[in-house]
Protein backbone atom coordinates (compact mmCIF):
# COMPACT_ATOMS: atom_id res chain seq x y z
CA UNK A 1 0.00 0.00 0.00
CA UNK A 2 1.34 3.02 -0.68
CA UNK A 3 2.01 6.12 1.89
CA UNK A 4 -0.84 8.42 0.56
CA UNK A 5 -3.46 5.64 0.46
CA UNK A 6 -2.71 4.90 3.91
CA UNK A 7 -2.54 8.42 5.05
CA UNK A 8 -5.83 8.94 3.35
CA UNK A 9 -7.03 5.76 5.43
CA UNK A 10 -5.90 7.17 9.18
CA UNK A 11 -7.07 10.01 8.57
CA UNK A 12 -10.91 8.46 7.42
CA UNK A 13 -10.35 6.66 10.48
CA UNK A 14 -9.57 8.88 12.88
CA UNK A 15 -11.26 12.20 11.81
CA UNK A 16 -7.92 14.30 11.74
CA UNK A 17 -8.25 17.76 11.72
CA UNK A 18 -7.93 19.02 7.55
CA UNK A 19 -7.67 22.34 6.04
CA UNK A 20 -9.94 23.24 3.00
CA UNK A 21 -7.45 21.45 0.78
CA UNK A 22 -8.49 18.22 3.20
CA UNK A 23 -4.94 18.04 3.89
CA UNK A 24 -3.81 16.91 7.46
CA UNK A 25 -3.42 20.15 9.53
CA UNK A 26 -0.55 20.20 12.60
CA UNK A 27 -0.50 23.47 14.72
CA UNK A 28 2.50 22.20 16.47
CA UNK A 29 5.62 20.48 15.38
CA UNK A 30 5.29 17.51 18.11
CA UNK A 31 1.48 16.92 16.57
CA UNK A 32 3.36 15.39 13.02
CA UNK A 33 5.81 13.36 15.29
CA UNK A 34 2.99 12.06 16.78
CA UNK A 35 1.37 11.79 13.76
CA UNK A 36 4.17 9.98 12.01
CA UNK A 37 5.05 7.78 14.63
CA UNK A 38 1.48 6.27 14.98
CA UNK A 39 1.98 5.59 10.99
CA UNK A 40 5.69 4.26 11.66
CA UNK A 41 3.80 1.64 14.03
CA UNK A 42 1.30 0.35 11.79
CA UNK A 43 3.83 0.28 8.71
CA UNK A 44 5.82 -2.15 10.78
CA UNK A 45 2.28 -3.97 11.25
CA UNK A 46 1.98 -3.45 15.11
CA UNK A 47 -1.38 -3.09 14.72
CA UNK A 48 -3.62 -2.77 12.23
CA UNK A 49 -5.87 0.38 11.70
CA UNK A 50 -9.08 -0.82 13.07
CA UNK A 51 -7.54 -1.08 16.83
CA UNK A 52 -5.88 2.18 16.52
CA UNK A 53 -9.16 3.73 15.51
CA UNK A 54 -10.87 1.64 18.37
CA UNK A 55 -8.10 2.99 21.01
CA UNK A 56 -8.73 6.69 19.69
CA UNK A 57 -12.27 6.46 19.59
CA UNK A 58 -12.27 5.26 23.29
CA UNK A 59 -9.65 8.18 24.26
CA UNK A 60 -11.92 11.18 23.01
CA UNK A 61 -15.40 9.23 24.03
CA UNK A 62 -13.08 9.11 27.62
CA UNK A 63 -12.42 12.94 27.35
CA UNK A 64 -15.81 13.45 26.72
CA UNK A 65 -17.56 17.02 26.23
CA UNK A 66 -14.68 18.32 28.15
CA UNK A 67 -12.28 17.73 24.79
CA UNK A 68 -11.69 20.39 22.45
CA UNK A 69 -10.31 20.53 18.84
CA UNK A 70 -7.00 21.65 20.44
CA UNK A 71 -7.00 18.68 22.56
CA UNK A 72 -7.22 16.23 19.43
CA UNK A 73 -3.37 15.48 19.10
CA UNK A 74 -2.87 14.90 23.29
CA UNK A 75 -5.78 12.57 22.88
CA UNK A 76 -3.66 10.88 19.25
CA UNK A 77 -0.79 10.59 21.74
CA UNK A 78 -2.73 9.40 24.93
CA UNK A 79 -4.42 6.71 22.16
CA UNK A 80 -0.61 5.46 21.07
CA UNK A 81 0.72 5.57 24.22
CA UNK A 82 -1.85 2.77 25.45
CA UNK A 83 -1.71 0.98 22.17
CA UNK A 84 2.04 0.87 22.60
CA UNK A 85 1.54 -0.70 25.94
CA UNK A 86 -1.24 -2.74 25.12
CA UNK A 87 0.77 -4.48 22.37
CA UNK A 88 3.93 -5.04 24.48
CA UNK A 89 6.06 -2.56 22.74
CA UNK A 90 7.08 -1.24 25.96
CA UNK A 91 5.86 -1.18 29.91
CA UNK A 92 3.75 1.63 31.43
CA UNK A 93 6.41 2.15 33.59
CA UNK A 94 9.47 2.69 30.98
CA UNK A 95 7.21 5.02 29.17
CA UNK A 96 6.34 7.43 32.19
CA UNK A 97 10.01 7.55 32.92
CA UNK A 98 10.38 8.63 29.49
CA UNK A 99 8.00 11.01 29.56
CA UNK A 100 9.53 12.08 33.31
CA UNK A 101 13.21 12.98 31.69
CA UNK A 102 11.59 14.01 28.10
CA UNK A 103 9.34 16.92 30.22
CA UNK A 104 12.77 17.65 32.56
CA UNK A 105 14.70 18.19 29.79
CA UNK A 106 12.47 20.09 28.18
CA UNK A 107 11.95 22.31 31.71
CA UNK A 108 15.86 22.43 31.46
CA UNK A 109 15.93 23.97 28.07
CA UNK A 110 17.25 21.52 26.51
Amino acid sequence: MDKRKTIAQLVELSNAPVDGNHEITFQNPWEAKAFALVVQLHQEKHYKWNEWAEQLSAEIKRAGENQSGEDYYHLWLKAAESLVVKKGLCQKNELLNKKKRLKAAQNDGG
